[in-house]
């Protein structure tokens, strides 16, 4: 029966992806301020939550206002991360992704089309082309930038140490950046597991760290007060 259910769960993200990512590349293409690829982007995911019918709860909105953008940084425990972050962030977000994502027919594609950030975890230089590409788009769409700085979900469910290109980002744009953390996704689909497990998941959001008066000289200590905030919210989760 779990088996017959994750083939459910996968022809239905297949069938959404295909027709939603369609919509995408044509939307993405005339919709220079990503306004209306945000909503797309934002059916998809509460789609694929209300089909698997996954428990989730957001704690925290309430630190966050309407018409800011911000920088949203958080731990990466599993595949369910970005679908859960873009159905309940009430903003137009786009992620950095690695490369090969875009590569994938339709889904990559889709991708490219409404905003998304490709990262090049392998080249020094492009990775630093791919900062300065986030802060163009920042500057001329209406977007949020979502981070998952581990750079690749967790094997073990602990979290890894934090690459500084998001916070760079947040540096030289003077957005707030702002904690996320995922609780319960790592136990719901461990990496390389396709098969749902029951669990709640839950989504904290901590109030924002302001950049504005902050050099890169900071960056160091931007990425440590940021994971420190994640790592403490995830321990008192498991207590």
């Amino acid at each position: 029966m779990r088996y017959l259910r994750c083939g459910w769960h996968l022809l239905n993200l297949l069938l959404a992806t295909v027709i939603l990512g369609t919509l995408a590349l044509f939307v993405g293409l005339s919709d220079p301020r990503k306004k209306y690829s945000g909503f797309i982007a934002r059916t998809w995911a509460r789609y694929i939550l209300w089909i698997t019918r996954l428990p989730y709860t957001v704690h925290g909105l309430e630190n966050l206002k309407p018409k800011q953008k911000y920088i949203f940084v958080g731990n990466h425990e599993s595949a369910l991360d970005i679908p859960i972050a873009l159905a309940t962030l009430p903003y137009n977000i786009v992620f950095m992704a690695k490369k090969e994502l875009f590569r994938i027919p339709l889904f990559g594609w889709a991708m490219w089309a409404v905003g998304m950030i490709r990262v090049d975890r392998q080249n020094r230089e492009q990775a630093k082309l791919s900062v300065q590409r986030a802060l163009d788009k920042i500057a001329r769409q209406e977007i949020s930038v979502l981070v998952y700085p581990e750079g690749t979900r967790t094997y073990t469910g602990e979290m890894q140490r934090f690459k500084k290109g998001s916070f760079i980002l947040a540096i030289q744009t003077g957005l707030p950046v702002v904690p996320i953390t995922i609780c319960g996704a790592f136990d719901v689909v461990p990496k390389k597991s396709l098969v749902l497990k029951q669990g709640m998941v839950e989504l904290f959001i901590d109030p924002p760290l302001p950049t504005a008066d902050l050099t890169l000289a900071d960056r160091d200590q931007l990425m440590q007060n940021t994971r420190e905030i994640i790592l403490a919210r995830k321990k008192s989760q498991q207590r």
